[in-house]
């Protein structure tokens, strides 16, 4: 069964998925959940592990990932991989960061840091505690 927590949460993840899929536009979250990093667009190599990262030609891995329905992003496709290969979720590697993606990384974010930490937005502090997908498997960077 769901907590009041979850189901406020879902139903405020629909809410603004709608309003992205209407306008065609990126969703930010709240300035507490979003940071002021910014939105990951590539990855970078860490210990042979692909890691959602921004910037080029020495991506950083300070940056975010939030709702965004209107263009595929390769950082959210290396996210997507790493959550199914390390975490048993079965999301379609589109580079669309949609409700699927957005649950699963909150689902995460409960296991790991704890529900009053989970936001479904990745960023800094979800990095840290998922594990990612790479040549010799999965692992925490």
């Amino acid at each position: 069964m769901r907590s009041r927590l979850t189901t406020a949460r879902l139903a405020a993840t629909a809410g603004a998925l709608a309003t992205a899929v209407l306008t065609g536009m990126a969703v930010a979250p709240s300035a507490a959940a979003a940071g002021a990093y910014p939105t990951c667009n590539t990855y970078k190599n860490v210990s042979g592990h692909k890691v959602p990262a921004y910037g080029q030609p020495t991506p950083s891995l300070t940056c975010n990932l939030v709702l965004n329905t209107s263009k595929s992003n390769e950082a959210v496709k290396v996210l997507q991989t790493s959550l199914n290969n390390c975490h048993n979720f079965n999301l379609a590697v589109d580079g669309y960061y949609g409700k699927e993606t957005f649950l699963a990384v909150e689902s995460i974010q409960v296991t790991y840091l704890g529900e009053a930490y989970a936001d479904g937005y990745y960023g800094p502090q979800t990095r840290e505690v998922m594990k990612h997908w790479g040549l010799s498997g999965c692992s925490r960077i």
